[in-house]
């Protein structure tokens, strides 16, 4: 990956240092700092230590000094905060033995085995949207037709959220996840409106359970100390929106780059088998954006030889650490043969991403069948000069048009 000078250890002037990303994401990582850990300036115009080694990337991740519980006036990354300031709740931001009460709670539907009973009704999904896709005939828009409706409709399913509710869900949550470019008064609207919205379904599964997500923690919390209805809903807004943002733009993001490389996706199509280890590799080598949550240091620690004093933000990049030359042979060669190898697409740590075992179970059935079901399958226009979403925590095309 391309590298770029940024700030010294001693430099804590924000007027003085790299802007970061210095360019605008069109799909490949952007220039990164030479240095594993590196001072540079957010969007926001906050100072924060860029990390994008492999093994520092997997200490910040994991280390307890580092929190995602942010307050205000913590650094962030763009011109509002994702996800808001929750003094007094119980989140899967919090940290210690609270997260884990949380996290296992909210891990309960995202079980390797559950998901696995899940994938005959995502392939059933998958081919409902391919069906209406080829009856209204090429050239099509990948995204709107297939890569964003899938995780939506699943995700929804599994908490219930009613078909005609989707698109509003959607479009609050879009409002939540955007970094720049938004007013803060409009996200907030968007936030209270999303938690409106989620606490009238955690009163409607308290009257009359369900089999759906929320239910299940309703029933399964601690009579001793149960979340309160405030705690669900965030609880519950969390993972809605984390369990479509990132597979959305995985879909759509992994077909890009196979067209990319179309000796790799003949290959692909010819031996179905390599599916596992394509979507792991494009899980490894894409980017999902050029940013990730900003962490924030509850006391002063070492990182990769960096002195972070207490109260700094620090930016692990996941995606730059899957690209170290030191953790992985030629990082920058897209190979869907390539040995499963401990990326951290997912994150790592106490906070790694709950939904993974879903997240590639609707990647490997997305692409599996597109590329059975359309063998002809190409891009309809070049795909480098497609446009990308810039101003949001995660990134994704604007459309994918294909031909078959």
């Amino acid at each position: 990956m391309p590298r770029i000078d940024a700030g010294t250890d001693g430099d804590t002037s924000a007027t003085s240092l790299t802007d970061y990303p210095g360019e605008g994401y069109a799909g490949d990582p952007a220039p990164l700092p030479g240095d594993p850990v590196a001072r540079v300036r957010l969007p926001s115009g906050d100072p924060v230590w860029l990390v994008t080694g492999y093994d520092e990337v997997r200490t910040a991740l994991n280390h307890p000094l580092l929190s995602r519980d942010v307050q205000e006036g913590d650094p962030k990354a763009g011109s509002v905060p994702i996800g808001g300031y929750r003094p007094g709740h119980r989140t899967l931001q919090s940290e210690g033995a609270v997260h884990a009460q949380i996290r296992k709670l909210a891990a309960r539907p995202f079980t390797a085995r559950r998901i696995a009973g899940l994938r005959e009704r995502i392939q059933q999904l998958t081919d409902e949207m391919l069906d209406g896709m080829v009856r209204d005939g090429p050239p099509a828009d990948l995204v709107a037709h297939l890569a964003y409706p899938l995780p939506i409709t699943v995700i929804s399913e599994l908490f219930g959220v009613p078909p005609q509710d989707r698109a509003r869900f959607t479009a609050w949550s879009d409002r939540i996840v955007t970094l720049v470019g938004i007013a803060p008064q409009e996200q907030e609207d968007a936030r209270a409106h999303l938690h409106a919205y989620l606490g009238s379904l955690v009163a409607a599964r308290r009257a009359a359970p369900g089999g759906d997500v929320i239910s299940g923690w309703l029933a399964a919390q601690d009579p001793a100390d149960p979340l309160t209805d405030a705690e669900v809903v965030r609880l519950a807004q969390t993972v809605l929106i984390g369990g479509y943002e990132t597979t959305v733009n995985a879909i759509g993001a992994g077909m890009w780059r196979l067209f990319q490389h179309p000796e790799q996706l003949a290959e692909l199509r010819a031996d179905p088998r390599l599916l596992p280890r394509a979507v792991e590799e494009i899980l490894r080598y894409q980017p999902p954006s050029m940013f990730f949550l900003v962490l924030v240091a509850r006391g002063d620690l070492e990182l990769g030889g960096r002195s972070i004093r207490r109260g700094d933000g620090v930016m692990p990049l996941p995606f730059a650490a899957n690209r170290d030359a030191a953790r992985f042979a030629a990082p920058d060669r897209f190979d869907i043969r390539r040995a499963p190898s401990g990326h951290l697409a997912f994150g790592h740590g106490p906070h790694a991403c709950l939904g993974a075992a879903l997240a590639r179970a609707e990647l490997e059935v997305a692409i599996g069948t597109l590329l059975r079901r359309l063998p002809d399958l190409r891009p309809a226009t070049d795909p480098a000069a497609l446009t990308w979403r810039e101003d949001r925590l995660v990134n994704g095309l604007r459309e994918l048009p294909v031909d078959w």
